[in-house]
């Protein structure tokens, strides 16, 4: 099994690097070989763009694709968003790669974070109308923000902490246990 993590800072580690990613975490609980081709600063059409080279070319068994984000900052409609999604899982089908969509966590930010939910609305009935598997990294990070103890999660209003790449480790090795049994 091989698998490609696609996605943006938030997939690449930012501001730790790749060894503090949920994707490191992820790939070391579950002894898979996890490759991270999250990149600092790209956009979901960024992902789309380099989809055919960062990951039909490695010929995975499944890609996690997790962005948003930057889209989100940077107001970037629901359409085009939804539309570099749908594109990539299709890319990804068309080539016997299994997708995976993983919801952006919250965005401390109000305007982003009201963007951001209307793209993980989409990402959820989307995903249940393909029947695609979703990692929710979105749920335990709201949880801890509503109890109090999300800021500790984070190291500025976007990017995880250590102890928000773990938790977001520990969401994806509970969302991916089934596909290495």
């Amino acid at each position: 099994m091989k698998i490609i993590a696609l996605g943006d800072s938030i997939t690449q580690g930012f501001p730790y690097g790749p060894r503090e990613s949920w994707v490191y975490y992820t790939a070391r609980e579950l002894n898979l070989n996890i490759i991270n081709k999250g990149i600092c600063g790209d956009l979901t059409w960024n992902m789309l763009k380099r989809f055919q080279l960062d990951v039909v070319a490695s010929d995975p068994t499944h890609v996690l694709i997790l962005g948003g984000t930057n889209d989100a900052f940077l107001g970037c409609p629901l359409e085009e968003v939804s539309t570099n999604f749908t594109a990539m899982v299709e890319m990804a089908c068309q080539h016997g790669i299994t997708p995976v969509i993983g919801l952006p966590i919250p965005s401390l930010s109000e305007p982003e974070e009201v963007i951001l939910m209307s793209y993980r609305e989409w990402l959820q009935d989307y995903a249940q109308s393909k029947r695609i598997k979703i990692i929710d990294f979105y749920a335990p990070f709201k949880a801890a923000i509503e109890a109090g103890t999300g800021m500790r999660l984070y190291v500025d209003e976007v990017h995880p902490s250590v102890w928000g790449y773990e938790l977001m480790g520990k969401t994806a090795v509970e969302s991916l246990r089934d596909l290495i049994s």
